[in-house]
This record gives structure tokens, C-alpha cells and sequence, in this order.
């Protein structure tokens, strides 16, 4: 995993803080450069985990269908990582706990 540039101004998608901000590559930057989401450096790591364990293959390949299908895995990640931040402020909500309607 590379560094990726820090992105000012930008907050979490994941946790909504604005410190520590990257920019990170939903897709892969080697298949879907001009897709990404504004990531905390923890969320960011935790992300690149996930797609390791998933076995998705984030390096280039020539073959234009198989950087779809690993650009669209890889969203896949992004997106479970919202539902679960989703259920946990659902689960936060009916306890009675701290109220945010942020993602």
C-alpha cells in the first residue's frame, strides 16, 4: 500500500473525523484511479486488510475485464464498511445512545 496524499478539508466517510484524511482508491488505483472516498488513515489501513483477506488483487493487469472485476470487489469493501458503520449507529440509536445521523 502506497501513501496517498493527504486531503485537506475532507472528513471520514467512515467516522466523519478530519484529521489524518487520504484519499483512497475504492476501486483500485490501477483500475479505477478518479474513484475514491475521503478515508481516515485507520479506516484506510482497515480497508487494505479487508481487500487482502478477501484475496482481491489490487496490482495492474492489462486485461480490461478483470480490472473491473477487481475495481467492483473492491467497492464492495467500501460499501460493507459503510453498512457496518450504518448498523452501528442504528444499533447506538435504539440503545438510547449517542445520536448522530452522519455516516
Amino acid at each position: 500500500m502506497t501513501v496517498r496524499k493527504k486531503a485537506s478539508g475532507l472528513r471520514c466517510v467512515i467516522c466523519d473525523t478530519n484529521e489524518g484524511v487520504e484519499r483512497n482508491h475504492a476501486g483500485g488505483q490501477n483500475h479505477v484511479a478518479w474513484f475514491w472516498m475521503p478515508f481516515c488513515r485507520k479506516h484506510h489501513v482497515q480497508f487494505h486488510a479487508l481487500v487482502a483477506a478477501a484475496g482481491i488483487d489490487l496490482e495492474y493487469t492489462p486485461d480490461p475485464h478483470e480490472r473491473v472485476l477487481r475495481a467492483l470487489k473492491a467497492v464492495q469493501i467500501c460499501t460493507w464498511m459503510l453498512l457496518e458503520r450504518q448498523q452501528e449507529l442504528n444499533s447506538q440509536r435504539q440503545q438510547g445512545g449517542r445520536h448522530d445521523d452522519r455516516i
